[in-house]
């Protein structure tokens, strides 16, 4: 989907939105917000990219911003497929001088699991950050069915 078209929505959803609505999906997943790892803000700073995500049943992307350690993430997920299964954007990173990758889902779709949409305000990680990725899934309940092989 085209740049354009995906900052459009991002408008018309922004203020609609709760920031980092999240699902436990496995064990290595929590909420990035129980985690207390992100906080809400108003807007970003430094580079950024999109990370696009895509398996049957979601469509993920994240934008995903940083200057040095400092670190600013919004997203974007859908459940494409009416097929019973919700669809989840998950994210890993890096705090700085921890060695091992944190797994969070960032954002579910909580609409229904036969369509819909979510979409998340600006956050910042609260700690030195670094190798920030994000990923489409589905699940159902709290049993992870399916990601994108890559994370992007």
């Amino acid at each position: 989907m085209a740049t354009r078209t995906r900052m459009r929505r991002w408008a018309g959803r922004a203020a609609a939105v709760a920031a980092l609505a999240g699902v436990g999906l496995a064990a290595t997943a929590t909420a990035a917000q129980a985690a207390d790892e992100w906080y809400e803000v108003a807007g970003k700073s430094g580079t950024c990219r999109l990370a696009q995500s895509l398996i049957y049943g979601a469509y993920g992307d994240a934008e995903i911003c940083w200057r040095g350690t400092e670190v600013w993430v919004r997203g974007y997920i859908e459940d494409t497929e009416p097929d019973g299964y919700r669809a989840v954007l998950q994210i890993r990173y890096h705090v700085d001088g921890d060695g091992d990758f944190h797994y969070r889902n960032y954002l579910s779709d909580t609409n229904s699991a036969n369509g819909g949409t979510s979409a998340s305000s600006w956050s910042k990680a609260r700690y030195p950050t670094k190798d920030l990725h994000a990923r489409a899934c589905t699940y159902s309940g709290s049993t992870q069915i399916a990601c994108d092989g890559t994370w992007r």
